[in-house]
């Protein structure tokens, strides 16, 4: 059985369009888990009226999409047939899959199991453009390099012609099939010190660390709104917004949990976690500079 867990938080057309990709899967065996943390634009009364196969968990709003994430898992910990081998396919709301997505996903890992499987990203709104592909990083000195645009220019057409697999040294949480065994093996999302940004990293590293490879299905799909998610670090932003999102919980530059992640997983601890905070000035630094250059071109 294959648990899909996806944590929701006031986004109800997004959360009704990506049910309605999942019930028409080509796969059986699935079984949706929504754990709506404190919504109150009606997605809870959408879930159960219009997906009542759909399992509803709720929260109070305090949970983020770490804690979230863990609710559903727990869940499917104790609803899970003991003689079948079950896995957790984590997923976002903001997303959109075909048909064969979960069947794509097992054939991977069937392939190349036992591992975690990824999934490859491209734009919903130009799904020619790849926007994840997978990655290589480097825990000493924070170096990463991204194979959607260094491998592949964001171009899905040469991805595609390629190996249906490929390997990365980390995972987002945005379409990875997960079988209960590493679970069960390395414990669940760390939501203490990862409450919302970098769990997922956090975990498929630890994950790599403990011996489970991790796989990008390059036939499983998902389309996501690349400008739901989080708030904007493009070069649009002042100075003054760029650092106060290094503070916020819900910036994808919050500071606290890049000191966790380095604390526990680079060998150089608090110089990774400086290099890293260089990295991500230099990287707003050169896009502000690259929107300042294009507007004065206009």
């Amino acid at each position: 059985m294959i648990y899909v867990v996806i944590p929701v938080h006031n986004r109800k057309q997004y959360t009704r369009t990506c049910l309605q990709c999942l019930r028409g899967q080509t796969y059986p065996s699935v079984q949706t888990i929504i754990v709506d943390d404190g919504s109150t634009d009606g997605t809870d009364a959408m879930v159960q009226t219009e997906f009542p196969e759909a399992v509803l968990l709720k929260g109070d709003g305090n949970l983020w999409w770490t804690e979230a994430t863990n609710v559903g898992i727990r869940y499917a910990f104790h609803k899970a047939p003991a003689n079948e081998e079950n896995f957790i396919l984590t997923l976002n709301d903001d997303t959109e899959v075909g048909p064969d997505y979960v069947a794509q996903l097992l054939a991977t890992y069937r392939e190349h199991g036992p591992c975690l499987v990824g999934s490859v990203s491209v734009d919903s709104a130009n799904p020619a453009r790849l926007e994840y592909a997978g990655t290589r990083v480097n825990l000493r000195w924070t170096g990463e390099v991204d194979l959607a645009s260094q491998q592949y220019q964001n171009q899905y057409s040469r991805l595609k012609s390629g190996p249906t697999a490929l390997r990365s040294d980390s995972l987002p949480g945005r379409g990875v099939l997960i079988p209960f065994r590493v679970l069960h093996e390395i414990g669940l999302f760390d939501s203490r010190r990862f409450t919302h940004y970098m769990a997922d990293i956090e975990f498929s590293v630890r994950a790599h660390k403990a011996g489970f490879p991790l796989m990008v299905s390059v036939l499983a799909v998902v389309r996501e709104h690349v400008h739901a998610t989080g708030l904007d670090v493009k070069g649009t932003l002042s100075l003054g917004q760029f650092v106060r999102g290094m503070f916020s919980m819900r910036s994808s530059t919050y500071l606290k949990p890049r000191f966790y992640f380095a604390l526990r997983h680079s060998p150089t601890h608090l110089l990774y976690f400086l290099l890293d905070v260089a990295r991500m000035f230099t990287g707003y630094t050169l896009r502000r500079y690259k929107s300042r250059t294009l507007k004065a071109g206009l």
